[in-house]
């Protein structure tokens, strides 16, 4: 798999989150595009706190991502999704070691981050006193014109 910094808007919208979890009592679908999201209006395929997200008028495609390691997704999947996505992160890292791994400089306090140049992604990272405890991938393209519209 190509990282993300590196992967079309193409590529990221065929990601499946069945491809990288497995499909429990928790898991949902919604096709109606029933949930805001940082990319508007969008449909969900996931558990309740870790999910994939599409455009609601393009469901099926992929363009945001949220991993919540304080709640329902199972820990070596998250990681190897992210793996798979070239991003170091690893549940419950410390702010310093989720920087080091980024490239972000310490004393920065500014998240998301923007990973990519042909395709940017916003990457955010929220950490609590356990260390990382959600990554959220979105693309950029849709989360800015997803504010442009709100402003």
């Amino acid at each position: 798999m190509t990282i993300l910094r590196q992967m079309s808007y193409k590529e990221f919208g065929k990601l499946r989150f069945l491809d990288f979890f497995p499909k429990t009592d928790g898991y949902m679908e919604d096709h109606e595009g029933g949930i805001e999201t940082g990319i508007g209006l969008a449909c969900t395929e996931g558990y309740r706190d870790t999910m994939f997200t599409s455009p609601a008028d393009e469901p099926w495609h992929t363009a945001e991502i949220t991993l919540s390691f304080e709640g329902d997704c199972p820990e070596a999947e998250g990681h190897a999704l992210v793996d798979s996505l070239g991003l170091p992160l690893r549940k419950g890292m410390s702010d310093a070691s989720v920087r080091q791994a980024l490239g972000v400089a310490t004393g920065i306090d500014l998240w998301p981050i923007v990973v990519g140049e042909k395709w940017p992604y916003y990457l955010g990272c929220i950490l609590s006193k356990a260390g990382l405890v959600r990554v959220w991938i979105c693309r950029k393209d849709l989360a800015d014109a997803q504010t442009e519209l709100e402003s």
